[in-house]
């Protein structure tokens, strides 16, 4: 029987963490299948789901991982999942949408579009962001399948975005991919 676990780790940025840490991976036997991976102003940050034998243990991968040969410390958190394999069933739902938005920074920007889609019933898949000659750039992919409608949400970013003084976009997923001609299914 294999087990999931997420793995964290996070760093001072340098060459070669991501190879040190699958190499570790590799030598429990381990099946790394989703990273997501960024270096924010300096600082690594990796997320991994892997999937592993039953007897390896929590923290074994933890001693492991930290007695890698390093000179920047790597900080990590390891957890099971609580699921038996990788490939449990996934939900895609049809209501992902992708949010753009620009503007002047100013504080508060991040936590006013969370707020607005916690009181929206908006799940975050994901929201990255990038501050850039006092210009704030964001993008997120949003899931609007327990939300109001796409029409009411988009009206509501609107009204938002012109509070904010931010321009935003709100396109579904797969008219976004095929605009930018990315796929990341």
């Amino acid at each position: 029987m294999k087990k999931q676990i997420v793995i964290s780790v996070l760093s001072k940025d340098r060459p070669g963490i991501i190879a040190d840490v699958a190499g570790v991976i590799y030598e429990l036997n381990g099946d790394l299948a989703d990273m997501s991976q960024s270096v924010l102003n300096g600082f690594f940050s990796m997320s991994v789901i892997a999937q592993f034998d039953e007897n390896t243990s929590v923290t074994h991968i933890i001693e492991k991982i930290e007695a890698i040969d390093s000179e920047t410390a790597l900080e990590v958190i390891v957890k099971e999942t609580g699921f038996d394999s990788i490939n449990h069933k996934k939900e895609h739902p049809s209501d992902i949408y992708v949010v753009t938005g620009q503007g002047k920074n100013r504080t508060g920007l991040v936590a006013a579009i969370a707020s607005f889609c916690r009181s929206n019933n908006i799940k975050i898949i994901d929201y990255d962001t990038k501050l850039s000659n006092d210009i704030y750039s964001m993008i997120l992919e949003i899931d609007l399948s327990k939300a109001d409608s796409a029409e009411d949400i988009h009206n509501k970013l609107d009204v938002m975005a012109e509070d904010l003084g931010l321009k935003i976009v709100m396109q579904h997923k797969n008219l976004f991919e095929t605009v930018n001609e990315i796929s990341l299914d």
